[in-house]
């Protein structure tokens, strides 16, 4: 399991749905295009080893959508979270992204602790936002505030520069999966964005979405 696998599986989510993932999910996805198609009776079989937990497909659409919202999975263009996903194929996107050859060693070594004027590498974050389907590769004041006082809170906390900038992708995917915070915001995919100029919804963001990101 790689590094983003893992911090993805850190957000917040169900002790279930990690256990999906983690021990149902993973290994039986295909290695080369992280495929899995999806079986209702060997999910249910898996989860309800001991006793009941899982008893509808609902209940396993609940599960894939907790782990669709940080990114572990995502469904077909023509699927969806509100009806059977029985027998489709579900993609597991961070499985078979490995970390980009691009990424220069010296962004792996050091660990330090988050600091007032922390800021990401400009070209480490966009590469990160490209592999885990973040469609609007930019920030807010707003969005890097939160992110650095909620770290400063964990001074015991120290991790590469690659490290830090990979929970701040996730951490601002999860962000724009919730609801938008102003009405100038549109939703492509799972994410809410704000249109700025030169920034247009067009067949390279289709599918980039689509490769990328799990779409309802």
């Amino acid at each position: 399991m790689n590094s983003l696998e893992l911090d993805a599986l850190q957000l917040p989510l169900s002790n279930h749905a990690r256990a999906l993932y983690c021990v149902y999910l993973s290994p039986k996805s295909d290695a080369k295009t992280g495929e899995i198609n999806l079986l209702y009776k060997d999910v249910m079989a898996f989860l309800n080893s001991k006793e009941p937990i899982v008893e509808l497909g609902r209940q396993v659409n609940s599960l894939l959508k907790e782990l669709a919202n940080v990114g572990l999975v995502s469904i077909k263009e023509r699927s969806s979270f509100k009806l059977s996903l029985n027998q489709h194929l579900i993609t597991l996107p961070l499985k078979i992204t490995d970390e980009p050859k691009v990424i220069i060693d010296e962004h792996h070594q050091g660990f330090g602790k988050m600091t007032v004027d922390w800021h990401p590498d400009p070209t480490l974050f966009n590469q990160l936002c490209q592999l885990v389907g973040v469609i609007d590769k930019g920030y807010s004041a707003d969005e890097l505030g939160e992110y650095i006082a909620y770290w400063l809170g964990y001074p015991e906390k120290q991790f590469s520069q690659y490290q830090w900038t990979q929970k701040f992708v996730l951490n601002i995917k999860l962000r724009r999966q919730r609801q938008p915070v102003s009405k100038e915001q549109t939703k492509v995919g799972h994410q809410w964005i704000t249109p700025e100029a030169g920034l247009e919804v067009d067949d390279n963001v289709k599918k980039l979405v689509e490769k990328y990101s799990g779409k309802q």
